[in-house]
């Protein structure tokens, strides 16, 4: 028993708190979240520091085991062995309706797609333009030929 307690004193102390409440309690070997700078990664005696979370997944290892949780941005505390996590959603695999995530993600590639087409043809109208422009300008310079040799056929008389 002493040494299972000694094993849970070299532990991190996570929490999520979303506005719903606490909705995550326990302890971890490490714990790697994503910052919006990047992920970061915290174990036992981690400096304090508060940061500010991205999307992504947060990642707690336990023992060998790791768990996954879907976080959407928020801030982190990081104190004496805690981590506190305060974000507006953090959802558990079981929380997650996979279908309606599989069907979001293809619509968002459908309009990215779409997006993409649209600014191809605008690109593509920009490099028409300008090769319209530069065909017009470089016409006239027969033009401008043609005009100072009829100049220059008026002064040779």
């Amino acid at each position: 028993m002493a040494e299972a307690a000694a094993k849970a004193d070299r532990k991190i102390n996570l929490r999520i708190t979303t506005p719903r409440g606490l909705k995550f309690a326990e302890k971890a070997d490490m714990i790697i979240m994503r910052c919006i700078d990047g992920d970061m990664g915290v174990l036992r005696g981690h400096a304090p520091i508060s940061a500010v979370l991205g999307d992504g997944i947060l990642r707690i290892i336990n023992d060998g085991v790791e768990k996954k949780l879907a976080l959407f941005g928020g801030i982190v505390e990081i104190g004496d062995n805690t981590v506190d996590i305060y974000s507006t959603i953090a959802q558990r695999p079981e929380e997650i309706d996979l279908e309606r995530a599989k069907r979001d993600k293809e619509e968002a590639e459908a309009i990215i797609m779409e997006e993409t087409e649209e600014l191809k043809i605008r690109s593509m109208q920009v490099v028409l333009r300008r090769s319209l422009v530069r065909i017009e300008v470089s016409l006239h310079l027969d033009e401008e030929k043609e005009i100072n040799i009829g100049n220059n056929n008026e002064d040779e008389e």
